[in-house]
This record gives structure tokens, sequence and C-alpha cells, in this order.
């Protein structure tokens, strides 16, 4: 039998409940029914963009060191049924991406990919609508990352295969049905995530290796 490659070594399945999945999932529906709230005075209440503008992510807003913002940005939303569909979305690709990377990896994409994908997507609006918010480009990020699993031919199961797919054509479609193109920040969120997902392997798995030389 093959022996098992370094990149599978560092991301071999794990049998347990994804716990960060779950907690992400859970933080994202409840900050962002309270910020509805707070905002409108109802659960399912308009909010305009403008109105998140105390939890969203700019440029600027980095260089005066409001890093909280990199986590808040992800959490609140404009509209809740779309926040209903990126936790669903987050859920299915969180739970496959999870058994492989582990809590802590997941959180990194989910953390920095999001965010990179994010303020990349404040590019393409004008001010004062040019407010990063929402779960979608996290999302994508982690969608990337099993992306680099499938490719890496570490995990090509029909559930983490279907979960990338449906979550990555779900964004697409919408995109294209609101702007007529796929919007940067769920591009860039993929890439992302792909991106991040490969450099901490590497990381890994050179540490593994400094170890066993010890």
């Amino acid at each position: 039998m093959p022996s098992p490659t370094p990149a599978a070594e560092v991301v071999a399945p794990r049998r347990h409940l994804p716990w960060c999945t779950l907690l992400l999932c859970a933080a994202t529906a409840v900050m962002s029914v309270w910020v509805a709230i707070h905002v409108s005075g109802a659960w399912f209440g308009r909010v305009r963009v403008v109105d998140l503008e105390p939890w969203g992510l700019r440029f600027h807003q980095l260089r005066e060191l409001e890093l909280w913002r990199l986590v808040t940005a992800q959490l609140v939303h404009v509209k809740q049924p779309h926040m209903l569909g990126d936790v669903f979305c987050l859920g299915l690709v969180g739970a496959a991406v999870e058994r492989h990377l582990g809590g802590p990896r997941l959180f990194a994409i989910w953390l920095v990919g999001g965010a990179i994908a994010m303020l990349l997507s404040t590019l393409t609006v004008p001010a004062p609508w040019n407010l990063g918010t929402g779960a979608s480009q996290a999302v994508m990020a982690i969608a990337g990352a099993g992306l680099w699993l499938a490719f890496a031919g570490i995990d090509r199961s029909r559930f983490l295969l279907g979960a990338v797919a449906f979550a990555i054509a779900l964004a697409f479609a919408i995109d294209i049905v609101h702007v007529g193109y796929p919007k940067l920040g769920h591009v860039a969120g993929v890439m992302a995530g792909w991106l991040v997902t490969g450099a901490i392997v590497r990381a890994n798995r050179h540490a593994r290796g400094g170890r066993r030389h010890r």
C-alpha cells in the first residue's frame, strides 16, 4: 500500500464535532440578527449598508488599528435571508474542510481569507457604500480551501465536492442575477482560501519535518 503524501499526513481526516464551523455559524446568525434588531427594530428589518458602519470594514479603519472589524464585518449582513444562505453554505463547506484542517486552521482561513476578499470587494463600490460586510467572502475562502484539498488529492469525496460546488455556484449565480458577473470579493475569496490553505499546510509540514530531525 503506498505511503501517504506529506500533505496528506498534515491534513489527515479527524473524527470530531466541527466545533469551529458550528461556532462561526452561530456567531454569524446571532450577531447579524442582533444588529438588524438594533438598527431596524425587527429581526428581518430593513438595514442599509451605511447603517452597518459601526461593525463594517474599510481600508482606513485598519490603518487606525480597528482590528476587531476583521471579525465583526464578517458577521453582519444587510439582508437576513442572505445571512441564512451564508450560514447554510458555511455549515456545509466548513464541516467538510474542518475534518481535515481542524478548527484553528479553519478559523485562520475564515479570518484571513475572508478579510482579504472583503477588503478587495470594497474597491469596486463607490463611497459611502464601499463598506465590507457579510460572510460570503469567508465562505468562498473556505470553499477555496476545499478546492485545494480536492486538487491535492486529499479529499475528493462527494460530500466535499458537492459542498464546494454548491457554495460557489450559489454565490456566483446570485452575483450574475444582480450585477451580471461574479463579484470580485467572491472570486478573490476562492483564490485567497486556496493560497492561505497551501501556506498553512506547507508551514505545518516544515514544522513537522523540523521536529523529526531534532
